[in-house]
């Protein structure tokens, strides 16, 4: 199997210095299992587990997000949000560097490893996820999702479908995912001692906040660009 590494690396002010590897399928954009850490108790799939999931713990014992951030979130749970920090995003095609407080890094790594996990309400982003943006703007995350989403329809058409070319079905995905964010947050607050994690959770909610009343809007921001 093809895979394509995408690395972050966190310099800390104290020297400290930490990475983080996340790795998937080069062609279906799918997380390829890597270190995990068995029996957290705020990553059992019961534990707040979203009101819209459609899991049986008889299946997954763990939710797969939390399954996935747990190395991450056990890591960083005793830091700062706002604490300034060097990060490296390398991938296979360039490498991208930004000093952020960390709870930016920690947002954007985050949604990586959320889009590329096994739940059912995040597929729709994997592979928007598979060519990763870090640090990524609002307005380039609507631009992002909308393309991929209508390069999605296409697809569909050319199956035989009917292809969603009003967005319909994507203001659904995301008024989901807000539920997902959420949850995440419940979850990781119930183990952090410190609030960046969370924060970061709560960062990429208000994102899909933003994003879910732009489409119900038609996208005011975009049509502009097209006059």
């Amino acid at each position: 199997m093809a895979t394509a590494k995408i690395t972050y690396r966190f310099l800390f002010s104290d020297g400290r210095a930490t990475a983080h590897e996340v790795v998937l399928d080069e062609n279906t954009g799918r997380q390829v299992s890597g270190p995990v850490l068995s029996h957290q108790a705020w990553a059992q799939l019961e534990h707040k587990k979203c009101r819209h999931c459609p899991l049986k713990k008889e299946d997954h014992p763990e939710c797969p997000v939390a399954k996935n951030l747990a190395v991450v979130a056990n890591a960083f749970k005793s830091e700062k949000s706002f604490e300034k920090v060097v990060v490296w995003v390398v991938t296979a095609e360039r490498t991208y560097r930004k000093r952020v407080p960390l709870q930016d890094g920690l947002f954007s790594l985050f949604g990586l490893i959320m889009a590329t996990s096994d739940c059912p309400t995040m597929e729709f982003l994997r592979p928007m996820a598979r060519f990763h943006l870090p640090f990524a703007s609002l307005k380039e995350n609507t631009v992002r999702a909308v393309s991929f989403y209508l390069l999605k329809q296409y697809f569909v058409a050319k199956k035989g479908g009917k292809p969603d070319y009003d967005l319909r079905e994507l203001q659904k995905f995301y008024d989901a995912l807000e539920e997902v964010n959420r949850g995440m947050a419940d979850r990781i607050r119930s183990m952090s001692e410190e609030d960046a994690e969370a924060n970061s959770i709560v960062i990429l909610d208000t994102f899909a906040q933003i994003l879910s009343n732009q489409l119900s809007n038609r996208l005011p921001d975009l049509d502009t660009l097209f006059g």
